[in-house]
């Protein structure tokens, strides 16, 4: 029976802390279950902070759990995934390019607006002996399904604000809309 349960790491080492909370048991649960665990998740995020858009990057497969897959916004590390994880960071108003590691399929881009909440799925894949991270958008019903295979919501180390667990990172826009 899948669990819904969201942890954070503590670096970008991805040590998981034990004990996160259990959301939600869903299989032959009552239909509402799902959806319940869906509000349950998006309440766990919280709103998104005024002044910015939130970027939440979900990798549900287990294919090379134990390989990290960093995540870029105009150049920028804003975080990664390692097995079947979820992480979010804060984007200014405008232009992003967001890239995978080995994403042969080139950048992700997003115009983003303010007080939005956005998706992408990470999709891990092997071809030829080689990892690929392809993003592609996904629809915030979708996504949060999705965050039901995850194990663990990773959090990267924000510098000056450790002692915050609720602090993203935020990527600057390219360009301003």
């Amino acid at each position: 029976m899948p669990r819904l349960t969201l942890r954070r790491s503590l670096t970008l080492s991805f040590s998981l802390v034990a004990g996160g909370a259990s959301l939600a048991s869903l299989g032959c649960a009552h239909p509402n279950a799902a959806r319940t665990a869906q509000t349950a998740a998006l309440a766990e995020l919280g709103p998104v902070p005024a002044g910015a858009a939130q970027v939440c990057i979900v990798r549900p497969e287990t294919t090379a759990s134990q390989v990290s897959m960093p995540v870029r916004d105009n150049g920028r590390l804003v975080g990664a995934t390692r097995g079947t994880t979820f992480f979010c960071y804060l984007a200014t108003a405008g232009e992003h390019q967001i890239t995978s590691i080995d994403d042969d399929t080139g950048p992700t881009f997003l115009r983003a607006r303010t007080g939005a909440r956005y998706w992408l799925h990470q999709d891990v894949s092997e071809l030829a002996g080689a990892l690929h991270a392809h993003l592609d958008w996904v629809e915030e019903a979708t996504a949060l399904e999705m965050i039901d295979a995850c194990d663990a919501r990773v959090r990267v180390s924000v510098p000056g604000h450790d002692d915050e667990p609720a602090t993203q990172p935020i990527a600057a826009a390219r360009k301003k809309l």
